[in-house]
């Protein structure tokens, strides 16, 4: 039974990387096509610092090198970047009289590490960084207000950058180009008091090259979105759409194609009108949805269908892009009886004591949706990937995609199998498939709840890579049963 309900799977894990787990914290950023880096974290608390061990592993996971960096207790680690050949670690001095940032960056080649000081006064919350062309850009916030900083890493000259600086503003997304520019993405109210999207394009000088206000239609709002420069210099944003200011909820996505000249146009899509969107239900729900649905079409009744979507980064097909999203919502678990409430509990008290009321239990994923719209922002075909069983306590991204000719691979990790499923447009060419963990021995043997799969990536061409840790049982000499805690690595290929 379990080689026949895995025998039709077009998934394969050739290679596997093992290491040993106790007392060891890693990390792994792939450096697409030239490997992947593994990166630990060590605290020596009598010297009050940290090491940072860098493993560089070809994509075959042969180690090619490892350098230890070592930093302050001080200095507090924001994020990785890896961009150009090259690993970035961007650091925080925590002291009240310097605020100043260092960036570190290993090459991947040779693993040479070299350090640069941006000068900084202003205490800010992170946000997210970029490096790339020796630009460094750095962006935040202060006073709940977006604030961005260009930094030249051979100049060595810090720049706060203009217009910016606007209450009730968001930033959603830093993204570099390729010519000699980067944009800035936030979501915000315009002068009509319509959340939308602003755009903004500077070059290397710090210089505004463009602003694009997105003009949404009435009585619609342009609640998060992900944006891409194409050659020529041709913009296009994708995101969802909403009702209501007040709510998280969105009512479709939209595409926005926005030219040279900045004339913009905006489709919307509706979840109702989309072929596959709600796939992820059951036959029969899906069939009273969809019927309902047409009737109302037939009554030109409005449709109205309200998701949290979670959206990810444009994927480039050829001359067409791919948009990426999964729904979720809120679980929470009714409490009833007398309790005392801490935590994530959202309480009513009488004499503090906990009555009748929800615990948070996390956030349960629904399914991912896949569409794709050609470079004027028409939309081409829609399909959609079912989750349900994934309840976590953070949002994170769970599905992940590779494009490899016609076929696109949708992936994800929970507890102990690889879910897949490979689809081309709007056509399934491989259903919902569960695929275990290989192991690196034939007589390897992991225990049910030993393994805890902490991610997956799309990694280069048609490869992804899976890791996380495992208790491994191997019979050993004498049938005396050997066991091995390990930090692991596979190649994860699909056909």
């Amino acid at each position: 039974m379990f080689i026949g309900f895995f025998g039709y799977c077009q998934i394969t894990q050739p290679e596997r990387f093992e290491v040993d787990s106790k007392g060891a914290n890693f990390e792994v950023i792939s450096a697409k096509s030239d490997g992947v880096f593994l990166v630990n974290t060590i605290l020596d608390l009598a010297k009050k610092e940290f090491s940072w061990q860098v493993f560089k592993l070809d994509t075959a996971f042969n180690l090619e090198w490892n350098r230890t960096y070592i930093v302050p207790q001080s200095q507090e680690l924001l994020s990785k970047y890896y961009n150009d050949g090259k690993l970035y670690f961007l650091f925080r001095k925590n002291e009240v009289k310097n605020r100043n940032l260092e960036l570190i960056s290993f090459d991947q080649q040779t693993g040479q590490a070299e350090s640069f000081v941006i000068r900084n006064y202003i205490p800010f919350v992170y946000f997210d960084f970029k490096v790339h062309n020796n630009a460094a850009v750095v962006g935040g916030y202060y006073n709940f207000r977006p604030i961005v900083i260009l930094f030249n890493l051979q100049e060595g000259i810090p720049i706060v950058l203009p217009g910016l600086f606007e209450d009730r503003s968001e930033l959603a997304q830093i993204n570099m180009n390729k010519n000699a520019t980067f944009d800035i993405l936030l979501t915000g109210r315009n002068i009509s008091k319509q959340t939308t999207l602003f755009l903004y394009t500077y070059n290397y000088e710090g210089l505004l090259v463009k602003k694009t206000d997105l003009k949404p239609e009435n009585k619609k709002e342009l609640l998060f979105g992900r944006s891409r420069t194409l050659p020529g210099g041709r913009q296009i944003i994708a995101g969802v759409y909403g009702r209501s200011i007040s709510t998280d909820y969105s009512r479709g996505v939209f595409m926005a194609d926005v030219d040279n000249g900045e004339e913009q146009s905006i489709s919307y899509y509706n979840y109702a009108d989309l072929k596959n969107f709600f796939n992820y239900m059951r036959a029969k729900r899906e069939k009273r949805v969809l019927e309902r649905i047409e009737r109302r079409k037939i009554k030109q009744k409005k449709l109205r269908f309200n998701y949290r979507l979670l959206v990810h980064d444009l994927i480039p097909q050829d001359d067409h892009y791919i948009l990426l999203g999964e729904a979720f919502y809120p679980k929470y678990k009714n409490v009833s009886g007398n309790y005392y409430g801490s935590g994530t509990i959202m309480w009513t008290t009488s004499n503090g004591i906990l009555k009748n009321s929800r615990i948070f239990e996390g956030f349960k994923y629904t399914h991912a949706v896949v569409l794709g719209f050609d470079k004027e922002g028409k939309l081409l075909w829609d399909n959609s990937f079912e989750i349900n069983d994934v309840l976590s306590q953070t949002l994170d991204q769970y599905v992940h995609a590779s494009i490899s000719d016609d076929k696109i691979a949708l992936l994800y990790v929970y507890e102990d199998f690889i879910r897949s499923k490979i689809i081309s447009e709007d056509e399934v060419l491989e259903g919902k498939e569960l695929t275990p963990v290989a192991l690196k021995n034939k007589n390897d043997v992991v225990k049910e709840g030993n393994t805890e799969l902490m991610g997956i990536e799309s990694w280069y061409n048609n490869v992804f890579y899976i890791y996380g840790t495992q208790k491994v049982n191997n019979p050993g000499v004498g049938n005396i049963p050997v066991q091995r805690e390990v930090f692991f690595i596979n190649k994860v290929i699909y056909k």
